[in-house]
């Protein structure tokens, strides 16, 4: 199945869920993108976008906020919404804009030591954990603490464009699926899921809010455990002695 048609086929499913569990939100889904506003965002971010992800925006250009029509409506995804294409460019510019290169605290040495403490970052997946990075595109948030990003730079063992949930308040980051397909899929199972049994779902969604944006982040038993691409790497602490 080619790209375009794999996502038109889990947009299709997570369409259907939503009209079985959400079905106030499908009006919130955007209209299709144009080859041309595609286009437009490749060149203003100088980044390829992922077949799928291009796909994708053919279909939906993003959600609107629940809250953009005077009343709160309920959210498609588990964020306030997914950007459009001018809000992809203007959010990636603002999260690169941020970027500070930080030598002594962007190491994979760092990032043991602070995962083994339990406290200060904790990593699930192949993702470095650099705010700002200049190796991603942001797609989404919740609040402007949660994000969504298409990761372009992952760890050992990531996929470029994997989809990466980050926590900037929580210093969490999550690698929620290794392409955007595989995101859409998940999520469409999940709505699945919730619709036959809601306690076999991982979605916890609110009638008037949407689903969480907690879905797909690691769980408290994750604090404290290294991702594999971690797990032989020497640990050595920031802070002076």
């Amino acid at each position: 199945m080619t790209d375009t048609g794999a996502v038109a086929e889990a947009w299709a499913r997570i369409e259907a869920g939503l009209s079985r569990v959400l079905p106030d939100s499908l009006r919130q889904l955007k209209a299709p993108a144009s080859a041309q506003e595609i286009d437009a965002l490749e060149a203003a971010l100088a980044v390829p976008l992922p077949q799928d992800f291009r796909a994708s925006l053919r279909i939906h250009n993003g959600t609107m906020p629940g809250y953009g029509s005077g009343q709160l409506q309920p959210s498609p995804v588990p964020l306030d919404y997914l950007y459009d294409t001018d809000e992809v460019i203007e959010m990636t510019r603002m999260w690169r804009d941020g970027y500070q290169p930080e030598p002594e605290w962007d190491d994979p040495q760092v990032w043991a030591y602070l995962v083994d403490q339990g406290e200060h970052l904790c990593l699930n997946g192949p993702v470095r954990p650099i705010i700002g990075s200049p190796g991603a595109v942001v797609v989404g948030d919740m609040n402007g603490d949660v994000r969504w990003l298409l990761d372009f730079d992952p760890a050992p063992g990531g996929t470029p464009g994997q989809v990466v949930r980050v926590d900037v308040e929580c210093a969490t980051w999550d690698v929620l699926a290794s392409s955007w397909t595989q995101l859409l899929v998940r999520y469409a199972e999940d709505l699945e899921l919730f619709a036959a049994d809601p306690d076999s779902s991982p979605l916890e969604i609110d009638s008037l809010a949407g689903p969480a944006c907690e879905w797909g982040s690691a769980s408290s038993d994750s604090w404290g455990v290294r991702p594999a691409w971690l797990q032989n790497v020497q640990a050595r602490s920031p802070y002076p002695c």
